[in-house]
């Protein structure tokens, strides 16, 4: 039998060319022509083109969670974060590259018999960049090793007890996007946890009576 044609996406940016505008050691700025798939209009997006990341919930045998604490240049403020990085240029296996930024981070391992979970990836913001981030959770961790840190980097870390967690995301204590995306993809992987996101859905759903 003949193959079928892949069916034409509507609503689609064509890439026409690319030219690169800035290039640094994070990620470059790129601008792109793109033409309409419906009109053959064309328009320039502009957007940052970066090496993959990730992050890691660590979780010691005596149920504390490892964050870090540092200073972050886009909103010249110290953030409380789970350890995390930008992928090498020869990383394959992202587990490992976030392994590897724990223990640069924090000094702190798995020990024997820990596990460490893949909770799924996202597109941290899909209109502006192209890359993906990677989240997991490892336990039990301890601290096995010196810290390694970049020549950017200022870490402290500290150990907050696991039921301290829920009032630092709510009390706004970690702000992280990204960060916080890794607590919940945790949570959808627990038992309950895509139950209860589905109960608060649909409590959305009920119409509140009006007192007059």
């Amino acid at each position: 039998m003949p193959q079928r044609k892949p069916e034409k996406m509507k609503n689609t940016w064509i890439k026409v060319r690319d030219r690169r505008l800035v290039r640094s050691p994070v990620m470059e700025i790129v601008e792109r022509v793109s033409r309409s798939s419906e009109d053959g209009r064309r328009h320039r997006f502009y957007f940052f083109k970066s090496s993959d990341w990730c992050n890691i919930i660590p979780v010691t045998a005596d149920g504390k969670v490892i964050l870090v604490r540092q200073h972050r240049a886009g909103i010249s403020r110290h953030t409380t974060e789970i350890p995390g990085g930008v992928s090498d240029p020869g990383d394959k296996n992202m587990m490992r590259t976030a392994l590897r930024e724990l223990a640069e981070e924090t000094g702190y391992v798995p020990v024997s018999g820990a596990k460490c979970r893949s909770l799924g990836w996202t597109h941290p913001n899909p209109a502006i960049q192209d890359n993906k981030c990677h989240s997991f959770a490892v336990g039990p961790v301890a601290k096995k090793k010196a810290l390694s840190l970049d020549d950017g980097e200022m870490i402290e870390t500290i150990e907050v007890p696991v039921e301290k967690i829920p009032a630092l995301i709510g009390g706004k204590q970690m702000t992280h996007a990204l960060m916080l995306n890794t607590f919940f993809f945790l949570m959808l992987k627990s038992p309950g946890g895509r139950s209860e996101l589905v109960r608060a859905l649909k409590k959305l759903m009920r119409r509140r009576k009006r007192h007059y």
